[in-house]
């Protein structure tokens, strides 16, 4: 798009504003990118502006990319869930398709706003990737890349395995109360303070049954069985350290922010392509 175009293209994005207000929409602060083909296929591999590097981002930009170039496919548009909400439009477009896709995003973030199966997204999750990748990062350099690279690997294969629905949240909170409680209960009772030395006394004794007992360690609630995976492995894995936790964390975390995408995707785009006719027209009836 020469400068022009762009200065036409801005004209029009807010007078969609305007309009799409008028019909009730009410979305955040919208952001928008014109962008080169590689930076579009760059987003759409990862996802996200910033994200972690992973192999797996850089075959998928391979397809997608050969795809643009040959052709067969195309990204005409790609739109952040946060506030405010990032809007990047291909360079390749004509001022027509960047105008009726301008449309289109300004629904997509309306849905993301007022959807309920949104309500418990991250908003702010392009800072906090950004900084999560920074922190796999550093463990590359502590721990070593490829070790890294293998548990990102194990994690991404089991990442979409999360409950990100209420009574999920829900009963997590329950799983998470109920634990503590249980293993206080189980705390044996000493009538004095335990001292360093307090196992000779026992040195010799065959180990009477409630020694045993004590010394089992205790028993996880049955609610502890749950659906999401990922958080079962955080918390109950006896050979995970605690910067493979923080990975863990971080993939099941991003995956709870795109769960919601995939649930409502063909919701989504119903109400982004019903949205974008009747906007442009209005544009263009306006300027007849």
């Amino acid at each position: 798009m020469n400068q022009e175009e762009l200065q036409d293209l801005e004209k029009s994005i807010e007078q969609m504003m305007e309009i799409a207000q008028d019909f009730g929409l009410d979305f955040y602060p919208m952001r928008f990118e014109v962008c080169p083909p590689d930076i579009i296929y760059t987003f759409g591999a990862y996802g996200m502006p910033t994200r972690f590097h992973h192999w797996s981002f850089g075959k998928t930009f391979h397809r997608l990319k050969l795809e643009y170039d040959l052709g067969l496919s195309r990204i005409y548009e790609l739109v952040i869930n946060s506030n405010p909400c990032y809007a990047f439009l291909l360079d390749g477009n004509t001022l027509l398709q960047n105008k009726t896709v301008s449309a289109h995003v300004l629904a997509h973030c309306d849905f993301f706003k007022n959807n309920a199966i949104f309500a418990g997204t991250s908003r702010d999750m392009v800072e906090r990737m950004a900084s999560s990748g920074e922190r796999i990062r550093e463990y590359e350099l502590e721990h070593g890349r490829l070790r890294v690279e293998k548990l990102l690997d194990a994690g991404m294969a089991l990442q979409e395995h999360v409950d990100a629905s209420r009574h999920g949240q829900y009963g997590r909170k329950v799983v998470e109360q109920q634990q503590s409680q249980y293993r206080y209960r189980k705390e044996p009772k000493r009538r004095r303070s335990p001292g360093p030395y307090d196992d000779l006394w026992k040195l010799g004794d065959k180990p009477s049954d409630k020694d045993a007992a004590d010394n089992q360690p205790a028993a996880k609630s049955p609610l502890a069985l749950q659906k999401d995976l990922m958080l079962f492995l955080i918390q109950n894995s006896p050979i995970l350290e605690e910067w493979e936790r923080d990975i863990l964390s971080v993939l099941r975390e991003e995956m709870l922010y795109f769960w919601p995408q995939i649930e409502t995707k063909i919701m989504n785009e119903g109400w982004a392509s019903f949205t974008h006719g009747v906007v442009s027209d209005s544009v263009d009836s306006r300027v007849v």
